[in-house]
């Protein structure tokens, strides 16, 4: 598979590489949700709600995931989760595509030195960093490759292409579909052109990276003047659980690896199977084994499991 690097210099993306694209942003999406799961369910007395804040971040990703996969299957792609490589191996210091990571990407509570791990991930593409010689490719530049792609060569759309139903998402039946599902993805998470100082153009609710960094310093991000600042009510984050790997036999993991190796195949066939929808059960039983294996100090195992 190409770098994100690969892709942002192309500029415009042929049709191979606009599905090898897409099935990138699948990757890059779902590589943050495992780690933003165990930070959620880590958490035990919370104050603030702060559960809610990741929880919200937590099923964005699940969403932008859930789009990129429409995406592909809208210009006759084929996603492809249902197998081990799809699964990142954590600790990591590379987000899918080659982003380097200064701060160990790695499954851990939800304590300070893990929510700077999760701005890290969700750091704007502020202006300076384009002006910077040998700037990185950021997932911003990566998702406005794809947007120009889709606008410059208007790829054919498939209306009734197999796809995941995410709440308040327009079916993609048309390009400018396309290019809003990609705005969107990009407007909620990674990518957004802000500062990390102050957000801009702000709706109902802060991009993650802001979510976040309210978390780490502790105060409400408000509006004084014209001016955003992180000045408003404190924030007291919450006594969480404190989980390791474990090495014991039989593995303690193994339930937990079963269903996420179930939900993944299930997951996959709602782009290749018609008739067939995301196993809610299973997702609950996931976030159950997951829970469990936390509050017994262990660290849920984010892993294929290998038919028998």
């Amino acid at each position: 598979m190409k770098t994100l690097r690969e892709y942002v210099e192309a500029r415009i993306l042929s049709p191979d590489d606009l599905k090898g694209a897409l099935q990138l942003a699948m990757r890059l999406e779902f590589a943050t949700i495992p780690p933003y799961l165990c930070a959620e369910w880590s958490i035990k007395n919370d104050p603030h709600r702060t559960r809610a804040v990741v929880h919200r971040v937590v099923i964005q990703e699940m969403n932008h995931f859930a789009l990129a996969g429409n995406l592909l299957t809208a210009v006759g792609g084929t996603p492809s989760v249902a197998h081990a490589d799809f699964l990142p191996a954590y600790p990591t210091n590379e987000l899918p595509g080659g982003i380097p990571q200064e701060l160990p990407v790695d499954l851990k509570p939800l304590v300070k030195d893990q929510i700077a791990v999760f701005m890290q991930i969700e750091y704007p593409d502020f202006p300076p960093v384009a002006r910077v010689e040998e700037a990185p490719a950021t997932i911003g530049a990566f998702y406005d490759t794809i947007i120009e792609t889709f606008r410059q060569t208007e790829p054919e759309i498939d209306p009734a292409a197999l796809a995941v139903e995410v709440p308040f998402a327009q079916p993609i039946r048309t390009v400018a579909d396309a290019i809003a599902t990609i705005d969107r993805i990009k407007r909620e998470g990674e990518g957004v052109p802000d500062s990390p100082s102050s957000p801009t153009g702000e709706g109902t609710s802060h991009a993650h990276y802001y979510l976040f960094k309210e978390l780490f310093v502790q105060k409400r991000l408000i509006k004084v003047g014209d001016e955003w600042s992180f000045s408003g009510a404190p924030i007291t984050l919450p006594e969480v659980h404190h989980f390791e790997p474990s090495t014991a036999e039989p593995e303690l993991s193994l339930e937990f690896r079963r269903t996420l190796t179930s939900l993944m195949t299930s997951l996959e066939s709602c782009w290749t199977t018609p008739g067939t929808e995301p196993d809610v059960s299973a997702m609950f039983d996931l976030r159950s084994a997951g829970q469990d294996l936390i509050e017994r100090g262990i660290r849920p195992e984010f892993t294929w499991l290998q038919s028998e």
